[in-house]
């Protein structure tokens, strides 16, 4: 029943009415007119946003050219600074090139200046030990030998080189070597040889006759004629003539007058090649001539004179006296400078 009643009551509802026709036109047209004014207005506003953004676009777009100019213009520059460095880099580069060959050059010229330096100080301080040895060989002259030490020593040490380290120890130890060496006494030795050089014309010969005494005049007893004062001359002739002597020494050898004089002569050469020996330190030769001189001076002269007697004694102790230097050499520097001097050249 209610659903009839609805569908009775519908239609009469449904019939448009007079007054609502009369306004729904009027406000759909201001509707209409207001939807138009707004889209247009928005238009409007939005065209004018768009010339605005064109007008920014294009100062932007101004303003970029702009500064892509001026980057352009500083890339430019920048590539120009470039270059410029690049140039000029080169250039160092090739004179840094050259100051480094050229700095080679001098570090070689320098290194051969130095090696030559080194070599002629070698060459010098070999010489210096070659005549201190020379000294200590020949003439046993240790006092010179040291002065030499001493001098080579010096000048190493004002070179300040560690290389020469170890020759500057082998001369000091060469010349601490010779300092504790016995000197020997050449100056006393000489001395006495030059005693003996001049004894030896004063020494008598065993087969020397002994100073004649004169014969005493007999007393004159009565005029004497001439007949017996030639005869008395004459006996006295005939009796230097001949002498008999009592030698106790029977292999004593005669020497004629002119072979004394060389024995003599001998035996001062025999006391000088002694002298020389002690200069040169021959201890063997030196004890040979002194042992040749004795035996001479115990075969001529005469062995009871006192003179004979002293300088047999004195030849004897010269014999046994130290002559010779042991181990007086400077074989250990001179060694190691060798060593040097082939590792230098």
């Amino acid at each position: 029943m209610t659903a009839m009643t609805d569908t009775t009551s519908t239609p009469a509802a449904a019939g448009p009415t007079p007054a609502r026709h009369t306004w729904v036109l009027p406000l759909a047209l201001i509707l209409s007119v207001l939807a138009f004014a707004t889209t247009g207005g928005v238009f409007w506003y939005m065209q004018m946003r768009m010339q605005d953004l064109e007008v920014q676009l294009a100062r932007r777009i101004g303003q970029f050219d702009t500064s892509s100019q001026e980057a352009r213009a500083a890339a430019k520059e920048a590539r120009a600074s470039i270059e410029n460095v690049v140039a000029r880099i080169g250039a160092l580069e090739t004179k840094a090139l050259e100051t480094q060959n050229q700095q080679l050059a001098l570090e070689a010229v320098y290194q051969d200046l130095a090696r030559s330096q080194d070599e002629r100080l070698l060459a010098d301080i070999e010489q210096t030990l070659l005549l201190a040895d020379q000294q200590l060989q020949m003439a046993g002259n240790v006092r010179a030998a040291l002065l030499g030490l001493d001098a080579a020593e010096q000048r190493l040490a004002r070179m300040k080189k560690p290389q020469f380290e170890r020759l500057r120890e082998a001369i000091a130890h060469d010349a601490a070597r010779l300092k504790l060496l016995p000197a020997a006494d050449v100056q006393g030795i000489n001395a006495r040889l030059d005693i003996l050089l001049g004894k030896v014309d004063q020494l008598k010969l065993e087969i020397e006759p002994e100073a004649a005494v004169p014969p005493a005049e007999p007393a004159a007893t009565g005029p004497v004629g001439w007949m017996g004062g030639l005869g008395r001359e004459v006996w006295t002739e005939i009796k230097q003539l001949v002498r008999i002597r009592r030698l106790d020494n029977p292999s004593i050898e005669l020497l004629a007058p002119s072979q004394i004089y060389f024995l003599h002569e001998n035996l001062k050469l025999r006391l000088l090649s002694g002298r020389l020996a002690v200069l040169q330190r021959d201890e063997a030769t030196f004890r040979a001539d002194m042992a040749a001189a004795r035996q001479w001076v115990a075969r001529y002269f005469r062995r009871n004179d006192e003179l004979s007697i002293a300088v047999a004694k004195d030849l004897k102790s010269l014999e046994a006296m130290p002559v010779a230097l042991q181990n007086a050499d400077l074989r250990e520097s001179i060694k190691v400078l060798r060593s040097l001097a082939k590792k230098e050249g």
